[in-house]
């Protein structure tokens, strides 16, 4: 069978769009596997929301530094900074691999969707069949929200027992809530 000059124009096209997806959904995963090393060596960088508040970290041996001083910390409240530690990387670990999901669901998506929007298919089809292809990535999201209350819990606890703590104790119930909805709210092209 021979192509004409259109179609073969079209199918190279496709490959082309497929190649460079390919090289997108590799740096998205190296993106993601870098934060994941990341996260466990280096410090936790803290934010305010009063953005007068100077930067803070929390460094992977316990020690907290607001404006790259270290604060004075007795043996509990290092105990209490390294266990928040460990309860963020856990967070950000499993958010990291539910990107991975996301990834993995666009890499999957690309020539089928390509393919249907060369035949005609609408755009509510598309949209349809991509919000099928991450029903899955937003549950996992959805869930990770609901790790946030204990999150929380452990920042107000820190920011009673280090007081220097307090102002980048951020998260509230607003957040979590928001959190929640956005991880599951319909995203579809067609809402926007």
């Amino acid at each position: 069978m021979t192509l004409r000059r259109p179609a073969r124009i079209a199918v190279l096209s496709c490959c082309l769009v497929l190649f460079s997806g390919c090289a997108a959904f590799r740096t998205a995963d190296s993106d993601l596997d870098a934060a994941s090393r990341r996260i466990t060596t280096q410090n936790i960088a803290l934010t305010a929301d009063d953005t007068s508040v100077p930067k803070a970290a929390i460094t992977p041996k316990g020690d907290f530094l607001v404006a790259g001083q270290s604060v004075a910390l007795t043996p509990r409240q290092r105990e209490d900074l390294l266990a928040y530690r460990a309860q963020y990387i856990d967070i950000a670990q499993q958010g990291i691999a539910i990107g991975h999901a996301g990834v993995d669901a666009g890499r999957r998506a690309v020539a089928p969707l390509v393919f249907a929007s060369l035949f005609g298919a609408s755009d509510q089809t598309i949209d349809a069949s991509m919000d099928k292809r991450l029903a899955g990535v937003r549950a996992a999201t959805a869930k990770l929200c609901d790790r946030m209350p204990a999150l929380m819990a452990a920042q107000r606890q820190l920011a009673t027992d280090l007081p220097a703590f307090k102002p980048y104790a951020t998260l509230t119930q607003k957040k979590i809530d928001d959190c929640r909805q956005d991880a599951l709210h319909d995203a579809s092209v067609a809402d926007d």
